[in-house]
């Protein structure tokens, strides 16, 4: 039962003791579109999107049923957002979705979640994929409904993310550039080798894989996968069942087929390798800062890199010298996220660097300057959702860059720096990306879907004139251009996958110009330099993302590029908008209605004491900004009465559909109870009601407040800090108002044994008023400071400090022993008291990244140990024991993680002490000097 209540208690009003938050900065007045088989629900900026979400949905669902051969039972909930910041607000995950997830379909009810980025091909392509997964649960969940057995197949991520993308779009060009790059470079992985596999390359590897199969195998074995899922107990099983060959011997098959698609490249192109001189490694989005006439030390490349795990803006010199951070982003509010794979940096002459990030509900332009090393500017604009890639104007009056509308809608905008005033340069369903201003600053470049093949995904590259607002093709082609930048002679250098790779090409203003690169890698992001430098850009290479300087080819072997003399009108509309059925359907208020999410049950004996029984029961809207929680439970132990005297019930109602999310509950609780010291046992009955609070001030910092009113009958049966022995001491009737406040900070970044970098530190004073006795029950006042300052990449040193001072009738004891406290010393009853306080520090460093050992029946492999030399120090005093010294101990510790939330804890150590411990009544096993500790659990 008191797990269970714990368990309520973390889960409800997502109240933690640590944590970063998600933050509903705004209020959605949702509404609901119903298609034949999809449910959309949207929000009034978002009306013309979502009547093209319902028509492309519903037009996917009869694709999809035609290939599946199947059609699910269940309507199909569509939730989409207009923008990724939004989407960042759902509340139908219960976790914040990182940049990179672009569509969620949930397990639970099925729901399907997206947000708009501004690209009507890339919404398009990832609806369906989601729709895709729908279809592959609801085969599952109806083969496993009729044939039930204990073991059954579970996909690999491989198989189910990798058909998802076969049937939505297929390989792009980047996608190209990966499989590329793993074939060429042989690090191709074997079907076997991705059965656990996860993040983002499971994509276009599983696509490729599926292609293979499809071409080779037919389209068709994907649904007898699907009908024949219940006949098997493993995956391998089934593949060669269905497949009529083993695992292995289609992985053979498919790494011969990638080698026959990739390896002829290898003829026509040479690797950055040989072609260019690397800058550095793991980043993105060059930008080239100093003046030309200045010394390689003085000029270099600005970008960004997520290299220590958090993602900040670097300088590298053009001498060679060690990157430096400028800007440090993710760690506060002001520089949540740098946008790094979507938008550029800006430089001007006098080393203005301008950048977006968003700093609270949506995003700001930055000016930072180089010399004085911090924000000489900030900009937000309320009509604007995201920013990205500014660009200066020459004479530094206005900033360029590409907005996203609150509608959901990208165009290009212009801040005027002397008024604050911004102008709208474009204004229309098309997404304009990465504007750079020509020399004379006239004119506008920038790369847009708004060619006839933008329906496809291609984008290509115009220009605006400021003066006139006309809009004019400088390429023209069924590809992707894209990052132009405009080079001081007023030569444009762009990236391209016109030739299937992504390459550097250069034009003039007339789109008259050439190929420059010619790797085997993929090339973009480009920024001319000067004659000695050339260009620098960044590039693919193995398996990661780095940034290049290079010459251009020789003109011998550059290619000629011309704008296409016959072209299209640079427009084309939503094709979904023309739907007869959804383009004017009539929409409905969302309606908030309750249905069942989970349900557990648990059972807890304690031999001596009892037993207690329970089930837990969570409700929620189909939004999920309402939920219910029901604990029902009963405790049984000699002389305490019947089953239903016993029971105990707890009902919470958490609102989470605003910034503030606030909770309501009422309780009844029976039985014997163990103070958090576990030495202090009482038997009470008691029952109330209680509200809770909490406001984020940012991502990374809350408020938490708690009231409670409770009437409660307690008898101690055990209490270690009484000094009189009175009855009123022993038994309590009475009326009770409970008063916590807490206050939150975490920017950590963790490993997978727990945090290496940033900051967790938890503030919290409470009070309990005895309002029949008129007297304070109890009062707390607690402080956990936690940092970790970074010695490597893999390396820090912890430092943790906790104070706690409780008083009052019924002082609540802490205990401060074990292995997330004091190492060595017994985690319950013996080293705990009403005033205490622990110092933890120690240094983490990894031994093994992993380790593997051969065995006759083949190899095993083990997952990396981290190391931690540790010393604590720490003491716990009551009212009745002022004068106990103070425990050490010092050692070494193992770690392991075995997959979150499992790793393996190995304490070796000594334990010392300074003064007087027998106050503690350690027991022997205790009062050694060495110690050897195994536990389960992440690093404090």
């Amino acid at each position: 039962m008191v797990s269970l209540l714990l368990g309520f208690r973390s889960a409800a009003a997502q109240f933690g003791y640590f944590g970063q938050n998600k933050i509903q900065y705004r209020g959605f007045d949702w509404h609901v579109l119903r298609g034949e088989h999809v449910d959309l629900y949207y929000y009034p900026e978002e009306q013309e999107l979502a009547r093209v979400a319902l028509t492309y949905a519903e037009e996917s669902y009869g694709v999809l049923e035609r290939r599946f051969t199947h059609h699910p039972h269940r309507r199909i909930p569509l939730i989409i957002y207009a923008s990724h910041s939004d989407f960042e607000q759902t509340n139908v995950l219960p976790f914040v979705p990182p940049e990179g997830l672009l569509g969620v379909t949930e397990f639970l009810k099925q729901r399907v979640a997206l947000p708009f980025t501004g690209s009507y091909f890339d919404f398009r392509h990832t609806l369906r994929h989601e729709l895709v997964h729908v279809f592959q649960l609801s085969l599952t969940n109806q083969a496993f409904a009729r044939y039930p057995r204990v073991r059954h197949v579970d996909p690999p991520l491989w198989w189910t993310e990798g058909l998802a993308e076969y049937f939505s779009a297929g390989e792009d060009s980047r996608d190209e550039m990966i499989l590329r790059d793993l074939t060429v470079s042989g690090r191709l992985p074997a079907l076997g080798e991705l059965a656990y596999a996860g993040g983002g390359l499971v994509y276009p590897l599983g696509g490729a894989i599926h292609h293979f199969l499809a071409a080779t195998y037919g389209e068709w074995r994907i649904n007898e996968m699907y009908r024949d899922v219940w006949k098997y107990g493993s995956f391998d099983d089934e593949v060669r069942a269905v497949y009529s060959r083993t695992l292995d011997q289609l992985s053979d098959e498919w790494q011969y087929w990638m080698r026959q698609r990739y390896y002829p490249a290898v003829v026509a192109a040479e690797p950055l390798s040989i072609t260019a001189r690397l800058l550095t490694r793991l980043a993105i989005k060059p930008a080239v800062f100093g003046s030309p006439a200045g010394p390689d030390s003085a000029r270099g490349v600005l970008y960004f890199s997520p290299s220590t795990g958090y993602t900040n803006i670097y300088a590298q010199s053009f001498a060679g010298d060690a990157p430096r951070a400028v800007v440090k982003g993710e760690r506060s509010a002001e520089f949540e996220s740098f946008h790094f794979f979507e938008s550029r940096i800006g430089v001007s002459s006098d080393g203005i660097v301008a950048f977006s990030s968003k700093y609270f509900d949506r995003d700001a332009l930055f000016l930072w300057s180089l010399a004085k090393q911090r924000v000489v500017g900030r900009y937000q604009f309320p009509e604007l959702i995201s920013i990205l890639s500014p660009a200066w104007a020459p004479d530094r009056r206005s900033v360029v860059f590409s907005g996203l509308a609150v509608s959901g809608y990208s165009d290009l905008y212009r801040l005027w720096l002397p008024d604050g005033r911004l102008e709208r340069l474009t204004s229309d369903r098309y997404q304009d990306l990465d504007p750079t201003v020509s020399p004379d600053g006239r004119t506008v470049v920038f790369s847009s879907d708004r060619t006839p093949f933008g329906p496809g995904g291609a984008r290509n590259l115009f220009t605006l004139d400021f003066a006139s607002g006309t809009i004019s093709y400088l390429t023209y082609g069924d590809w992707r251009d894209d990052q132009p930048r405009c080079a001081p002679d007023g030569r444009i250098f762009f990236a391209s996958d016109r030739d299937g790779t992504y390459q550097i090409y250069s034009v003039n203003a007339t789109g008259v110009g050439r190929r420059e690169t010619n790797t085997l890698n993929g090339a973009f992001d480009p920024e001319w330099v000067d004659a000695d430098h050339g260009l620098v850009f960044g590039g693919f290479a193995d398996l990661s993302y780095n940034i290049y300087v290079a010459h251009p080819v020789s003109d011998s072997a550059a290619r000629a590029v011309a704008l296409a003399a016959d072209r299209g009108a640079p427009e084309w509309t939503w094709p979904e908008l023309a739907s007869p059925q959804y383009a004017r359907a009539n929409a409905a208020p969302y309606e908030r209605k309750f249905s069942l999410d989970f349900a557990a049950g648990d059972a807890v004996v304690a031999p001596g004491v009892g037993s207690a029984q329970g089930a837990v029961f969570v409700f929620s809207d189909l939004l999920s900004d309402h939920q219910l929680y029901l604990l029902l439970s009963s405790f049984s132990g000699s002389g305490f009465g019947n089953l239903l005297d016993n029971f105990s019930g707890t009902a919470f109602y958490l609102n989470q559909s605003h910034r503030v999310n606030w909770g309501v509950g009422a309780f009844r609780l029976r039985g014997l109870f163990y103070e958090g010291d576990f030495s202090t046992l009482y038997d009470e009955t008691s029952g109330g009601v209680f509200g809770e609070i909490r406001y984020p001030l940012s991502r990374f910092t809350r408020i938490e407040a708690e009231y409670r009113i409770e009437h409660s009958n307690r008898f101690d049966i055990t209490r270690p800090d009484l000094i009189d022995n009175g009855p009123t001491e022993f038994h309590r009737v009475g009326w009770l108002a409970s008063n916590y406040v807490s206050y939150v900070r975490d920017n950590t970044l963790w490993l997978p044994t727990g945090p290496i970098d940033g900051v967790r530190m938890n503030l919290t004073g409470g009070l309990v008023n005895d309002i029949s006795h008129g007297r304070f029950d109890t009062w707390v006042l607690t402080g956990d400071y936690r940092r970790y300052l970074r010695t490597s990449l893999r390396s820090a040193i912890a430092v943790r400090l906790l104070g706690y001072y409780a008083g009052g009738e019924r002082p609540r004891r802490v205990n401060i022993g074990g292995s997330w406290g004091l190492r060595g010393y017994p985690r319950y009853g013996f080293v705990a008291g009403t005033r205490a306080w622990l110092l933890n520090s120690e240094w983490r460093f990894p031994i093994t990244d992993f380790l593997s050992i051969g065995f006759p029946f083949g190899v095993a492999r083990f997952p990396g140990v981290q190391g931690a030399l540790f010393c604590d120090l720490g003491s716990a005093n009551t009212a009745t024991s002022l004068d106990r010294g103070t425990l050490g101990s010092t050692g070494l510790g193992l770690r392991m993680s075995l997959g979150a939330p499992l790793v393996l804890r190995l304490d070796l150590g000594y334990r010392f002490h300074a003064g007087d411990i027998s106050g503690y009544a350690l027991p022997s096993g205790s009062r050694g000097s060495r110690f050897v500790d195994f536990f389960f659990g992440f690093n404090y």
